[in-house]
C-alpha cells in the first residue's frame, strides 16, 4: 500500500494532450456545481457507473492509465469517485479537508494543465504538478488550490476504495 503523505508521486509523462483535446472540442460538458467559478465534469454516477466514457473515450483512456499506475504502486481499490476539474486564473478553493482517511480512500490527482503560479496546498506544503504528474494527496489534511497563472489549470480527481 501507498504510504500516506501531504504528496506521494506515482506516475509522469502520461500523454495528456489526447484527453486535453477531447475536453477542448466538448466545453458544453463543463458545469458549476456551485455559485463560484470552478467547473467540473462529473465522470462516475452514484452507483459507480462510467459517465460519457463513449462520449469522452481518450479522457477515460487516460484515466485507466492512470488506475494502472495506481495498481502498480500497490492500490488495487475499485473507482469511488471521479471527476474532470477546471479552476480559471484568479480563481481557486479555500483551506478545508475532505475527511478521507487516505488507507481506506484514497484520492488521486492527475494535472492536464498546471502553469506557474499554481499553488496546492497539503498541510502547509506547497507543490504544482507538471502536466502528466499523477500524485496522491493526503486530503485528510487541511489543503487549498489557487491558480495564480494566467490559463485554466484543468485535472482528473479519482479516489479509490478499499475493496
Amino acid at each position: 500500500m501507498i504510504p500516506v503523505q501531504p504528496f506521494t508521486a506515482i506516475a509522469n509523462g502520461l500523454d495528456i494532450g489526447p484527453a486535453l483535446d477531447e475536453l477542448a472540442a466538448n466545453p458544453w460538458f463543463w458545469m458549476s456545481p456551485n455559485a463560484n467559478a470552478l467547473l467540473e465534469i462529473p465522470l462516475l454516477s452514484g452507483d459507480y457507473a462510467r459517465e460519457l466514457e463513449t462520449t469522452l473515450p481518450e479522457l477515460w483512456k487516460l484515466i485507466d492509465t492512470a488506475l494502472a499506475h495506481v495498481a502498480k504502486a500497490g492500490d488495487t481499490g475499485m473507482l469511488a469517485y471521479c471527476r474532470a476539474g477546471l479552476i480559471p486564473p484568479g480563481a481557486g478553493i479555500p483551506p478545508h479537508f475532505d475527511g478521507i482517511d487516505g488507507v481506506t480512500i484514497r484520492r488521486y490527482q492527475l494535472a492536464l494543465a498546471s502553469e506557474p503560479g499554481v499553488a496546492l496546498v497539503v498541510d502547509g506544503e506547497t507543490r504544482r504538478f507538471e502536466p502528466g504528474e499523477l500524485w496522491q494527496i493526503d486530503v485528510s489534511k487541511v489543503h487549498s488550490v489557487h491558480n495564480g497563472s494566467q490559463a485554466d489549470r484543468i485535472t482528473v480527481l479519482f479516489d479509490t476504495a478499499a475493496g
